[in-house]
C-alpha cells in the first residue's frame, strides 16, 4: 500500500475534449489544477484515445494530439509536487478500430456490436484487455513517472460473442441470458471476471512501479463485487455528482446523502486508504457542458469531506474556456479551503454505535431489479435504506454503511446495533454473523421482508435468522389501516394519540417468544368521513421485540424516504433509542441540518450540512438558516469554525452537555471540537463562497 493513499487528498481532474489538445499548454494545465487547490489531478491517459505519442497500433492517438500532453503534465505537476494519475479507458473504441477487429468487441445476439454514446463497446474477454491494455500500462510506466492509473467505466460488459458465450458455459453451466434479463450465475462470473481482471493489473503496475496504484471507477459499479474490487485497488473511487439529470444509459441515484453512502462504503472495505470521489460539473449528464448548481456542488464536496473521504471535482475542457463557468468559483473556494484545514482531516475515526447494512444482491434480485435508482414505485430495499438512513441522520445518530456479503462478527463487534433495512436477500454466511453478533450482546433492527430469499433471490424455506426464527410471510397491502399504539410509551411520545395511520407493504411473520406492540387495525375499505370510527381492537404486529432483535415487518423507511412522514421517523427514533439510547448530539435545528461526527487525533470534528431546498425539489440553491442550539453528550475544552471566522466559539454548560450556539449556517460549517484548549491561534483558511 502506498503511503500517500492513506490520508484523504483534494484532486482535480480536467475531462479535456480532443480538441482541446490543439494548442494546448501542459504547464497552464496544471496551474489550473494548483488554483484549484488540489494536490492531486486525473490526467487524460490512454485507452481509446492516447494524450500522448503512443507506440501501439491498437491505441488511436488522439487525432489532435500536439506533442505530449500526458508527458507535458507528469512533468509539470511534479514541479509543483501535484500526484497525477493518468486515466484509462478501455471500455470503449473507435469504429475503424471495430471494422479491423471485431473480435476485440462486444457482440449483441444477433451478431451485430453493442455501442455506448455511439462508440462500440469493448468486449472484456478479448485480445484488447488481454494483451493490448498490459502493453499500454507499461508503455506509460516506462517513459513517465505516474502515480498511478484511474481506470473510467470499468466493468464487463455483457456480451453474446463466441468467446464469452464459451466462458460463461464453462464457468456457469449456462448460457449468457438474454438481453433484459440477468441471473445470479451470469452476474457472479462478471464479478469475478472483472475482480481478477483488475488484480492482474494491479499486480503489473506494481511490478513496474511499486509505489503506483490502480484506481478503478464505474459510476455505479455495475457487475462489481465491491469488496473484492477494494481488495485489488489502490483506493476506493465513486461517483457522488447527484446531477440535475442522470445518466440516460446508466440512471445514477440522485439523493441527498449520496456522497455520505459513498464515503462510508469505501471506509467500510478499505479503511487503510482514502477514497477518491468524483463530483463532475455538469448539473446534466448527457449535456455535459450545463453545469452544475453551486449549491448543490458544494453540499456534495462537504459531505464527502465531512466523512473523511478524498474529492475530485471535475470539468469538462479547461478551466479558464467553460462554456457555462458557474460552477468554477465554488470548485476553487471548497478546494482551496480544504487546502487551509487539510490537517483537520486527517486521522478520523469513525464513533458510529450503528452500522446499517446495503445489500446489492436484495438491489439485484428484489424489487430494484438491479436498477440503481431503486425501484421507481418505491418499495424496495434502496427506498426502506434509503429512508432510514435519512431519519437517523436527521434524529442526530451517526451511522456507518456496511456492504452484504462478507460481514463477519469481528467487523459487528465494534457496533451496539445493525439496522437491516428490508434486506430480502440475505446470505447463510451473513446470518450467521448477525446471529454470533446478538448472541453477544448486539441490538439487531430488521425491517420489511428481511431474509425472505438467499443470497442468490431463491426464496427461502427455513429462517435465516436464529434471533429471529420467522419468514416474513406474504405481502398485503395496508392502506387505509392504522397501528394500534400500544405501550404507554409510545402513546405518550405521540401526545396520547391511541394510533398512526398505515400504508404501504406489510409482512406477517410468526415468531415465537416475542413482544409485540402497533398491532394493525384494518384496512377499512369504507373510506367515507360518516364511516371512519376507528373502533375495532389491534390484530397483527407491526413491532415485534424478541430478546436484542426487533422488526418491524413493513417499510416505514420507503414511506418516509418517499412522503415525508414525520410519525415514521419519531417511531424509528424511539425503536432506536430503545435499544442503543439517545444520540450524541441534540439540537433545535431542522431535519434538513445533517450533522456528521468524527473522532479525531485533537478531539472531535463536526460539520452542519445544510440540505435546505425548495419544496418538492432537489437542493439546487442556497437557503441559509437561522440560528440554532447544539447540545453535545461530552465536554468539550474549545470549539472552532474551521469554514469562517476562526475566532472559538462561546460554549455554556447544560449538565452534563456542553452547548453551542451558531447564529447562521450558509452551505456547511465545520467545527474542531478540542479535547484541549489550543494553545497557539488557530490559522484562518481561505473562506467560502456562499
Amino acid at each position: 500500500m502506498s503511503g500517500w493513499t492513506s490520508q484523504p487528498r483534494h484532486f482535480f481532474q480536467h475531462l479535456l475534449r480532443e480538441v482541446d489538445a490543439i494548442g494546448l499548454d501542459p504547464a497552464a494545465v496544471v496551474e489550473e489544477v494548483a488554483a484549484m487547490g488540489a494536490t492531486g489531478t486525473i490526467c487524460m491517459g490512454g485507452g481509446f484515445s492516447a494524450w500522448y505519442p503512443t507506440g501501439i497500433d491498437a491505441q488511436p492517438r488522439n487525432p489532435h494530439l500536439q506533442g505530449d500532453v500526458l508527458g507535458g503534465i507528469v512533468q509539470a505537476a511534479r514541479r509543483r509536487g501535484i500526484r497525477v494519475l493518468a486515466r484509462m479507458d478501455i471500455s470503449k473504441g473507435r469504429p475503424e478500430l471495430a471494422a479491423r477487429h471485431p473480435d476485440w468487441f462486444v457482440h449483441r445476439p444477433d451478431g451485430s456490436l453493442a455501442t455506448v454514446w455511439e462508440m462500440p463497446q469493448i468486449c472484456a474477454t478479448g485480445p484488447f484487455w488481454r494483451e493490448q491494455n498490459p502493453a499500454i500500462l507499461a508503455e506509460i510506466l516506462a517513459r513517465y513517472p505516474v502515480d498511478g492509473f484511474f481506470y473510467n467505466y470499468l466493468h464487463v460488459p455483457r456480451c453474446w460473442c463466441a468467446r464469452c458465450r464459451h466462458l460463461v458455459r464453462e464457468a456457469t453451466g449456462g448460457d449468457v441470458p438474454p438481453p433484459g434479463t440477468r441471473s445470479p450465475a451470469h452476474e457472479g462470473w462478471r464479478r469475478r471476471f472483472l475482480a481478477e481482471a483488475v488484480r492482474g493489473m494491479a499486480e503489473l503496475i506494481r511490478a513496474l512501479r511499486p509505489d503506483a496504484v490502480l484506481v478503478p471507477y464505474h459510476h455505479v459499479r455495475d457487475g462489481w463485487d465491491m469488496r473484492a474490487m477494494a481488495e485489488a485497488s489502490g483506493m476506493v473511487s465513486s461517483q457522488i455528482s447527484n446531477p440535475e439529470l442522470p445518466n440516460p444509459v446508466d440512471p445514477q441515484p440522485i439523493w441527498n446523502h449520496w456522497a455520505a453512502e459513498e464515503a462510508l462504503l469505501a471506509r467500510a472495505v478499505k479503511p487503510q486508504a482514502a477514497s477518491l470521489l468524483i463530483q463532475t460539473a455538469s448539473g446534466f449528464f448527457a449535456s455535459r457542458q450545463t453545469a452544475m448548481p453551486a449549491a448543490r456542488m458544494l453540499r456534495n464536496m462537504a459531505q464527502a469531506a465531512a466523512h473523511g473521504a478524498g474529492t475530485c471535482p471535475a470539468v469538462n475542457g479547461r478551466v479558464a474556456t467553460q462554456d457555462d463557468p458557474r460552477a468554477v468559483p465554488v470548485m476553487a473556494g471548497f478546494g482551496r479551503w480544504r487546502a487551509g484545514v487539510e490537517d483537520w482531516y486527517r486521522d478520523l475515526r469513525s464513533v458510529a454505535r450503528i452500522a446499517m447494512v446495503r445489500s446489492e444482491d436484495s438491489v439485484l434480485w428484489g424489487e430494484d431489479a438491479g436498477r440503481p435508482a431503486g425501484d421507481p414505485a418505491g418499495e424496495g430495499h434502496l427506498a426502506e435504506y434509503r429512508g432510514l438512513y435519512e431519519a437517523l441522520t436527521q434524529l442526530r445518530h451517526p451511522l456507518d454503511i456496511l456492504p452484504a456479503d462478507g460481514l463477519t462478527p469481528a467487523a459487528l463487534a465494534r457496533y451496539a446495533l445493525v439496522v437491516l433495512p428490508a434486506v430480502c436477500c440475505l446470505s447463510d454466511a451473513d446470518a450467521a454473523a448477525l446471529d454470533a453478533f446478538v448472541a453477544a450482546g448486539g441490538a439487531l433492527l430488521v425491517t420489511g421482508d428481511t431474509g425472505a430469499c438467499d443470497a442468490d433471490g431463491h426464496a427461502r424455506a427455513s429462517p435465516a435468522l436464529r434471533c429471529l426464527p420467522a419468514l416474513p410471510g406474504a405481502a398485503r397491502n395496508v392502506a387505509g389501516a392504522y397501528f394500534a399504539l400500544g405501550s404507554a410509551r409510545l402513546r405518550e411520545a405521540f401526545c396520547g394519540a391511541p394510533h398512526l395511520g398505515a400504508a404501504g407493504r406489510f409482512w406477517s411473520p410468526d415468531l415465537p417468544d416475542t413482544e409485540a406492540d402497533l398491532r394493525l387495525i384494518g384496512p377499512f375499505a369504507n373510506n367515507a368521513p360518516e364511516f371512519t370510527s376507528v373502533g375495532r381492537p389491534g390484530t397483527l404486529p407491526g413491532l415485534l421485540r424478541r430478546g436484542r432483535a426487533s422488526w418491524l415487518p413493513w417499510q416505514p423507511g420507503a414511506l418516509f424516504h418517499r412522503h415525508a412522514i414525520l410519525d415514521y421517523r419519531r417511531l424509528i427514533g424511539l425503536v432506536v433509542e430503545g435499544l442503543v439510547g439517545p444520540p450524541p448530539i441534540r439540537s433545535d435545528a431542522p431535519g434538513a441540518v445533517e450533522t456528521i461526527l468524527y473522532a479525531s487525533p485533537r478531539g472531535h470534528l463536526l460539520h452542519l450540512i445544510n440540505n435546505a431546498a425548495p419544496q418538492g425539489a432537489g437542493l439546487s440553491e442556497l437557503v441559509p438558516l437561522a440560528g440554532f442550539t447544539l447540545h453535545l453528550g461530552w465536554p468539550v475544552a474549545a470549539a472552532i469554525r474551521l469554514d469562517g471566522d476562526t475566532a472559538p466559539l462561546a460554549l455554556t454548560r447544560d449538565g452534563d452537555e456542553t452547548v453551542i450556539s451558531l447564529t447562521r449556517l450558509g452551505g456547511f460549517a465545520a467545527i474542531a471540537l478540542l479535547a484541549e484548549a489550543p494553545g497557539t491561534p488557530t490559522t484562518p483558511s481561505e473562506g467560502l463562497p456562499t
